[in-house]
């Protein structure tokens, strides 16, 4: 949240219009002032509680002529891809065209180098290739005007992976997670067997020019107006309480003021609210069935789903238009 420090009265402001200002900046949290210094900046005769009121009247006016409270932004978020197990893109019909695609972390399973026991082994190299067509076709089929990526702990397990095997000296010649090469930076696939070397341009150049605005968030998390999309590590059973969790850290952690997060990682569909804060868990955009992440553990199923967020021109959450689709 911007803080506007300075409310007194501009050059050739009316009193009215001063006082309209000063009400919409507390209203929308611009300001850390409080009504009664407020009324007494304002020179008013009528008590806080009075003006407050007021306020609420000027904001719905202010609403209706600029439309404050209008769709400026739609996101469509969708994560744990968990490429191979990725979900036909088609699925997301309605909402081609939006401002934003929003994937929050787990583009790719890295299911060869994970600590997980496995009957069989998908290598990185196939799962980026795959991971990184699919992502062409699905921009492609959206057509937003801008992709943000962020990463998730799947994801990291590529630096991990390296972290374990490879000598702190050579770690330096190794990305994070697979993200960076298939958003930023492009990778060679070198095929052994046939002698040969193969080169996928990174999403920056595949869409350059093409008007679809490419970014990689090299963090676990990523800040859209004033909605936080995260993809942690952590995990804490029960709808809600991993999302309820982060918004905890947040609020410790970041000076800005948001209103909503939309959590990935727990696979689950959740959607309440938690002092003021919208909290969303926004499914997986994956096979859940043929990952078989949870065969035998007598968990609850897993939830296939997204979310699609809706903001004004301030970034602020519409709440009655953003919501969470589930699949299953």
């Amino acid at each position: 949240m911007e803080i506007i420090t300075d409310l007194h009265r501009l050059e050739d402001e009316d009193l009215m219009a001063w006082q309209i200002r000063c009400c919409l900046a507390k209203r929308r949290k611009e300001t850390d002032m409080d009504w009664i210094e407020i009324r007494d900046m304002l020179g008013l005769d009528i008590t806080p509680d009075q003006l407050r009121k007021q306020a609420v009247g000027y904001e719905e006016y202010d609403n209706y002529i600029h439309g404050f409270s209008g769709v400026a932004t739609t996101i469509l978020s969708i994560s744990d891809l968990h490429v191979p197990f990725q979900l036909s893109y088609e699925l997301l019909d309605k909402y081609r065209n939006v401002d934003i695609l929003q994937i929050n972390g787990d583009v790719v399973d890295c299911q060869a180098i994970s600590k997980f026991p496995k009957q069989y082994r998908i290598s990185p190299m196939s799962e980026m290739i795959e991971g990184r067509q699919y992502l062409i076709d699905l921009i492609k089929y959206v057509n937003p005007k801008k992709v943000i990526c962020n990463f998730g702990n799947h994801d990291a397990r590529f630096a991990n992976y390296f972290a374990k095997n490879i000598d702190t000296d050579l770690l330096q010649l190794q990305p994070n997670t697979s993200l960076e090469l298939i958003f930023e930076d492009g990778f060679r696939n070198y095929d052994k067997m046939n002698k040969t070397k193969t080169w996928y341009a990174p999403l920056t150049e595949v869409f350059d020019g093409t008007g679809i605005d490419i970014q990689f968030v090299d963090d676990w998390k990523c800040k859209i107006g004033k909605t936080w999309f995260v993809h942690p590590l952590a995990y804490r059973s029960g709808i809600l309480a991993t999302a309820d969790k982060a918004k905890d850290f947040l609020q410790d952690t970041e000076r800005e003021y948001f209103d909503a997060v939309v959590m990935a990682h727990t696979h689950s569909i959740g959607d309440s609210e938690r002092g003021n804060i919208r909290l969303i868990e926004q499914g997986a955009f994956c096979d859940v069935d043929r990952m078989r992440y949870a065969d035998g553990k007598l968990q609850k199923p897993q939830k296939k789903g997204f979310a699609v967020i809706c903001q004004d021109k301030n970034g602020n959450l519409i709440k009655d238009k953003t919501k969470v689709i589930s699949l299953n």
